[in-house]
């Protein structure tokens, strides 16, 4: 059954516009969505355009410029209502969404002049946008999906063991040494040929950059034993969704899963829990140059 992601998320997106300006229990907000608090923030972003702290701070930022202009209250009061710690802390967030400061919002004295005012910048757009009204227009549309997802596969691997060395930190970052060390080791077990593949195992925008938990992997022989500091795990195998690119800069890393995760919308797949990866067909001297298979696991 295909998947439809726009009508998942619409109880979720009302919910926020509702209680964006509470405590959210981020488990609770995706079980709305019947997802994983993982493929949430990913789902999340790909159909509505900005991840779920831009969401919900454009929506505290406009509630903020409606306070200002309606009620007069003092800026500073204003900003902890709506969790700034300072009115400079707002001033600084109200000028880089709206290109006015919330000083000048506040002295409109007529809807005159916030018409003036939301003319000349970018807060009439962002206000008569939201509204609390959701607009009915994917930022995707059909046609840029299927183009987008044009060379996405479904792929079924095969259950297998991994040996592996866990890397906790950013991602991209201080992978060189453990690689070479899971290598040296595979290559006096004659398994340095076989599969590679990275697993990532928390969303970087929902732990913390340093708390993040990739595996660097090689599928091995399930007979195999490992020396102190690799570790054996199983890989569970099954379907997933993919798409290959030769990637020539880091940075493109993050754009490459956002378009399997539009592919796997437009498709109606059904994302499921099992780990995501990127397999590695090659890399080359420049350790940024690489041909790499991006995984997200679909029911």
């Amino acid at each position: 059954m295909k998947v439809d992601y726009d009508k998942r998320l619409t109880p979720v997106i009302r919910y926020l516009e509702k209680h964006f300006n509470e405590p959210l229990n981020l488990h609770e907000v995706a079980a709305q969505a019947n997802l994983s608090p993982y493929h949430f923030h990913r789902i999340f972003k790909a159909v509505q355009g900005e991840t779920l702290a831009e969401f919900i701070r454009r929506l505290r930022l406009e509630q903020a410029a409606n306070d200002l202009f309606r009620s007069k209250e003092p800026v500073l009061n204003v900003a902890l209502d709506y969790g700034f710690s300072s009115s400079q802390s707002l001033a600084k967030a109200f000028k880089q969404n709206f290109g006015v400061t919330p000083s000048a919002f506040r002295e409109c004295e007529s809807y005159d002049a916030f018409s003036a005012l939301t003319r000349s910048s970018k807060i009439g757009h962002a206000l008569r946008k939201n509204g609390n009204v959701r607009s009915s227009a994917s930022p995707y549309t059909d046609s840029y999906l299927q183009i987008r997802s044009s060379h996405m596969e479904t792929q079924h691997f095969t259950a297998s063991k991994l040996a592996y060395i866990r890397v906790v930190g950013p991602y991209g970052k201080g992978y060189q040494e453990p690689c070479g060390r899971l290598y040296q080791w595979a290559g006096s077990k004659g398994q340095a040929g076989n599969t590679c593949i990275f697993i990532y195992h928390d969303n970087p925008e929902i732990t913390p950059e340093d708390k993040c938990r990739t595996d660097i992997c090689l599928m091995v022989d399930d007979n195999i034993e490992v020396p102190n500091g690799i570790e054996l795990q199983d890989f569970p195998g099954g379907q997933y969704s993919t798409v290959r690119h030769t990637v020539t800069d880091a940075s493109e890393y993050a754009a490459k899963w956002e378009e399997l995760t539009r592919g796997i919308i437009a498709a109606g797949l059904e994302a499921d829990n099992r780990p995501c990866f990127e397999l590695y067909h090659s890399i080359g001297q420049n350790p940024c140059t690489a041909d790499v298979t991006f995984c997200t696991a679909i029911k």
